[in-house]
């Protein structure tokens, strides 16, 4: 039986071939997923605004250990102000952030949440402190 020998010349190794047709099968179905923004044909002059920016910001409520409410660091003398500041806020969407003292009594917690609700507020939170 004769056994062959190897010629020194011959180099196995992996087919590249299969690799590089994935790679580029690949960055063709990404290219073409890509969402491009297409912008419209049609040459528009849109209106200038001469108001300013208005800027969506959360209400913060604090409630003191005394039951003192402050409404966005302002102090809130009775319900009837706290009603107007809420009514001040056109848009009923913003969030409400409550954060009361833990030694406060529930008492001012709930009737400032009643009245966020009651004026239209849906988005209401109640703000703590993560434990350590």
């Amino acid at each position: 039986m004769k056994f062959s020998q190897r010629k020194s010349g011959s180099r196995s190794g992996i087919d590249m071939a299969p690799i590089v047709d994935v790679i580029f099968n690949l960055l063709i179905f990404f290219a073409l997923t890509l969402n491009f923004a297409i912008s419209s044909g049609i040459k528009v002059n849109l209106p200038k605004a001469t108001g300013e920016i208005v800027e969506i910001k959360d209400v913060n409520i604090h409630i003191a250990k005394d039951g003192k409410v402050y409404f966005n660091d302002m102090l809130m003398r009775s319900e009837r102000s706290l009603k107007r500041e809420f009514e001040k806020i056109p848009n009923k969407d913003t969030l409400v952030i409550i954060r009361a003292d833990s030694q406060a009594m529930h008492g001012p917690v709930v009737s400032t949440m009643d009245l966020a609700k009651t004026q239209g507020f849906s988005k209401i939170a109640i703000g703590v402190e993560p434990k350590r």
